[in-house]
């Protein structure tokens, strides 16, 4: 098993990142990463999701929502078609900090061809990289936004 994660504060509370990280219609708009997701957000439903890594083609796949703790929690888990082989549970986890929200991104990869598949995990961490400031600043645009109403 391996694990990585990322960690980005953002001056928003939690709720309001809430609702973007599962606004998934909204992803193209502000994901450099995950462009596109559908399915809801229900622990048991399936998702099909796509990613531009950035280095790479497009990439789809499925995954099924494991765990939904509204403001706190979204996780998902998917793999290749063969079980023990190579799987990934991602997950976002929202905590309060200094009158924002610390989002960590991390993903578990386990199976057989984990450790042969050390530099697609370390682009993968890339990517999530890549996700954390778009994140932010599209959470506090929104936040400011609402804010002045």
């Amino acid at each position: 098993m391996r694990e990585i994660s990322t960690n980005v504060d953002i001056d928003a509370p939690p709720g309001h990142v809430w609702e973007v990280l599962t606004d998934f219609a909204r992803y193209p708009d502000w994901n450099p990463y995950i462009r596109e997701v559908t399915g809801e957000v229900r622990v048991g439903t399936t998702l099909a999701l796509r990613t531009q890594p950035a280095k790479g083609r497009l990439v789809n796949f499925r995954a099924r929502v494991t765990a939904v703790t509204e403001g706190i929690e979204l996780r998902w888990a998917g793999g290749l078609p063969v079980p023990g082989l190579f799987g990934g549970d991602h997950g976002f986890t929202l905590s309060p900090h200094s009158g924002g929200t610390r989002v960590t991104q991390n993903e578990r990869f386990s199976g057989l061809l984990v450790p042969v598949m050390s530099s697609i995990i370390d682009r993968t961490l890339e990517n999530f990289e890549r996700m954390n400031q778009p994140l932010k600043e599209w959470v506090e645009a929104k936040a400011s936004a609402g804010a002045g109403r």
